[in-house]
């Protein structure tokens, strides 16, 4: 009962965040042309999106057709554990690993205990450790990236060998080379209200993302298998189904959720991703609320480039 009353719920939200009263916002194109086939995508004036989310911040991209599109141009807002991303990425910097590789292993500390502690106490999401268990690279990324472990986050920062600080400032770093200039990182797991971007930039760290094999492979995941813990589910809503191919949710009492989301759908024949970011979610159930409207984004997008 409880599953069914959120589902409808979530759908009557849905139908008012369509009502929105803005006016439609036309598609930026960087190109008309596919980098992979010769299709000519529409011209940007003549696309626009037509239920931008009522009071929310939006933002896509088909990279591959050359388009991208936002409703925000205000302040950088609250993401969470939007922020797991660029971690992940950081580690994949320092770390390289292969699809099928464990990667180097970190040894669970006196300190890092205490920090899974502090991090829950603050209602933090965690999965237990033990002082003295081995947790290998991509163990902390599965957990980090499927699950959003926040003491997953920082034991990756301490397995790079660099501090949080060292940490942080590649991850500002990285966001600067991106084109990310509305973004402000302050720690690797989202924990913190003042880790703030927007929904622009958020579209453009999930297609970085993508770009390593590994961690387009676990975004895919549903959950996670934890030895001596069991199976920790994903927060990332709709994963695995509507065609969502991943990357990341995140959720504090005082920003909201926010979802970042991919599909990939086949137009004109060729694989077109495509990436939504959506922020500040505060109406309950709010991942499932961000996760259905950054899907609707999403198909209206594939919907305009398939016909054109």
């Amino acid at each position: 009962m409880l599953v069914a009353l959120i589902a409808i719920i979530a759908v009557v939200v849905l139908n008012l965040f369509k009502n929105s009263p803005l006016a439609p916002v036309a598609i930026k194109a960087t190109s008309t042309t596919s980098t992979s086939t010769t299709t000519t995508f529409p011209p940007p004036s003549s696309i626009a999106i037509a239920h931008w989310p009522l009071g929310l911040a939006a933002a896509f991209s088909a990279p591959s057709a050359g388009v991208i599109g936002t409703n925000y141009h205000a302040n950088a807002l609250s993401i969470a554990s939007l922020t797991k991303m660029m971690t992940a990425i950081i580690v994949e910097h320092r770390l390289p690993l292969g699809v099928s590789g464990d990667g180097p292993s970190w040894t669970v500390t006196p300190q890092d205990l205490t920090t899974t502690a502090e991090l829950a106490h603050i209602n933090g999401i965690t999965i237990p450790v033990t002082s003295g268990e081995r947790l290998s690279e991509r163990l902390l990324l599965e957990g980090l990236l499927v699950h959003s472990a926040n003491n997953y986050a920082m034991m990756l920062s301490e397995l790079c060998h660099m501090s949080v600080h060292g940490f942080v400032n590649a991850m500002s770093q990285e966001a600067q080379a991106l084109g990310m200039t509305q973004t402000f990182y302050v720690d690797p797991s989202g924990i913190s209200p003042a880790n703030r971007s927007t929904p622009a930039d958020q579209v453009l760290v999930a297609q970085e993302l993508e770009r390593y094999p590994l961690l387009a492979k676990i975004v895919t995941m549903t959950s996670v298998q934890v030895p001596g813990v069991g199976r920790e589910p994903s927060y990332t809503p709709l994963v695995g189904t509507h065609g969502v191919i991943g990357v990341k949710s995140g959720t504090l009492a005082a920003a909201g959720a926010s979802d970042a989301l991919a599909i990939n759908p086949i137009i004109h024949g060729v694989a077109t991703p495509i990436y939504v970011a959506v922020l500040h979610v505060t109406g309950y159930p709010n991942i499932t609320i961000a996760g259905n409207v950054a899907l609707e984004i999403a198909h209206e997008v594939a919907h305009y480039l398939d016909h054109s």
